[in-house]
C-alpha cells in the first residue's frame, strides 16, 4: 500500500486505513464515515486488498465464534455424562430423586419451616 520510503503522516487516509485493520487498538477510533471517505483515495487494487482483508477477518472470527460454541456444547455435554452415574441407583443423588425414595421432610409444614425457599 505504501511506497518504500514515504513518510507516514497522521492525515494521510493511507494510514488511516492501514490503523484501522491493524491487530494493535488505534488510539483513535475511526469512523466508518471516515474509512469510507479514505477508500475513495485509494487505488481500486488497494480497495480490492482492503476487501479481502476485511473479509479474511470475518471469516476467522466466525470460525473462532464457531469453535468457541463447539466447545462450549463438548464441555456441557461431558459435565452431564460425568454426572449420569450420581442418579443411577446407588449414585450419591439417586435417593434424591428417585420416585421410590423416602420424602426428606415428614410434612409440607415441616418442609416450610425449615426455610426452603422454592420457585413458586
Amino acid at each position: 500500500m505504501k511506497q518504500a520510503g514515504q513518510p507516514v503522516l497522521e492525515n494521510d487516509a493511507r494510514y488511516e486505513i492501514d490503523r484501522a485493520f491493524s491487530p494493535i487498538t488505534p488510539k483513535k477510533t475511526v469512523t466508518k464515515t471516515e474509512i469510507l471517505a479514505a477508500l475513495k483515495t485509494l487505488t481500486a487494487e488497494e480497495r480490492l486488498e482492503i476487501i479481502e482483508t476485511a473479509s479474511r477477518m470475518m471469516r476467522e472470527e466466525i470460525e473462532a465464534k464457531a469453535q468457541r460454541k463447539a466447545d462450549k456444547k463438548r464441555q456441557l455435554r461431558a459435565a452431564a455424562e460425568a454426572a449420569v452415574p450420581d442418579y443411577m441407583p446407588g449414585g450419591a443423588l439417586h435417593d434424591l430423586w428417585s420416585p421410590e425414595s423416602e420424602p426428606y421432610f415428614e410434612s409440607e409444614e415441616e418442609y416450610l419451616n425449615a426455610g426452603v425457599k422454592t420457585n413458586a
